[in-house]
């Protein structure tokens, strides 16, 4: 059985912050011009995957405590590289017993070796860094769409103030439905047999309400091609902003703050045809369901669970992950 604490040059009842030194620091002497062999950084960076995890490092240590007090135990000469969860590995697994049946969220060891010198990202990473990149394609399309009003404005000034005035009207006829229909539960309450002209007056108000709201939605749609189109443009930027930097570098701006990068299942670059597979569904998807719910967020909300289904994916690979087949991976030093 491997001793990890070795191969890094620690003692067993080391600090996360003193092997990831260590680690360094052996990582960097390996890589200088007399530095050991591809074996030996592999060993290193498996190590390292171990020792850095909390659940992991519990399964090694009692795993080595067993292999030190009965030399013919049956013990495992692996630590499968699992995951980071958010929490659910307690410290006390490190005690040295035999960690309890995984379930819940855990969903077992993955399937796909990340490349050396990574590791599988965390949940807080993942979602931090969604969290980044959702904020910058936001105020990207807020802003594509309040250039499109503008330009609506500058070219149909006249549809812009009627639309405008008709939405007031609304606001002041539902102010005074709002009124009559106060007067009229007081009629109730007070003098049932005289509420029919107040009722009648309720009825008109809402009909004029009604009849104004389908005046303005009509003339709202003589504008629609100009937020279609803000619309198109959001998407295609917001493409070219995750694919492009994927493709370069495997890293949005979200996963380059986090430390995190996409590569292929195989371990290879995304490239460039990977990052469009990746992200190409995620924003046709966004569009066209977007454009059937007439520009409701449900499509959105709809993409956005596809999307985080890597939470509950054994190797973190959401649907798009899957597509591409590419995976999340962290570097390992952080």
């Amino acid at each position: 059985m491997d001793d990890y604490y070795s191969i890094i040059g620690v003692e067993a009842d080391a600090s996360v912050d003193d092997i990831r030194s260590a680690y360094r620091e052996r990582k960097q002497a390996l890589s200088g011009a007399n530095g050991g062999s591809k074996t030996e950084a592999a060993q290193l960076n498996k190590a390292w995957n171990v020792l850095s995890d909390p659940y992991q490092r519990g399964r090694y240590d009692a795993q080595r405590a067993r292999a030190v007090t009965d030399d013919d135990a049956d013990v495992d000469d692996d630590v499968s590289v699992e995951p980071s969860t958010n929490g659910s590995k307690r410290a006390s697994q490190r005690s040295g017993k035999t960690p309890p049946p995984r379930r819940g969220r855990d969903l077992g060891p993955p399937t796909i070796t990340p490349p050396a010198g990574t590791q599988y990202a965390s949940m807080k990473q993942r979602l931090i860094a969604m969290v980044i990149d959702l904020l910058v394609l936001l105020v990207l399309f807020i802003g594509l769409q309040l250039g499109a009003a503008s330009l609506a404005r500058s070219q149909k000034p006249d549809v812009v103030d009627k639309v405008d005035q008709l939405g007031k009207q609304i606001t002041n006829l539902q102010k005074q439905r709002d009124a009559a229909q106060s007067q009229l539960n007081d009629a109730k309450k007070n003098n049932p047999n005289a509420v029919s002209a107040d009722q009648k007056k309720v009825d008109d108000l809402n009909t004029q309400i009604k009849n104004t709201t389908t005046q303005r939605d009509a003339e709202a749609r003589k504008l629609n091609p100009y937020y279609l189109w803000a619309s198109v443009l959001a998407c295609g930027v917001g493409l070219l902003y995750l694919a492009i930097p994927t493709a370069l570098t495997g890293r949005t701006l979200g996963k380059w703050r986090q430390h995190l990068k996409v590569v292929r299942d195989n371990g290879d670059p995304v490239g460039w045809s990977g990052s469009f597979l990746r992200w190409g569904p995620i924003v046709g998807v966004t569009f066209g369901l977007m454009y059937l719910l007439q520009g409701s967020p449900l499509g959105a909300v709809i993409v956005l669970f596809g999307v985080t289904l890597w939470i509950r994916n054994v190797n973190h690979q959401g649907v798009h992950d899957r597509i591409a087949h590419t995976i999340v991976v962290s570097d390992a030093a952080n």
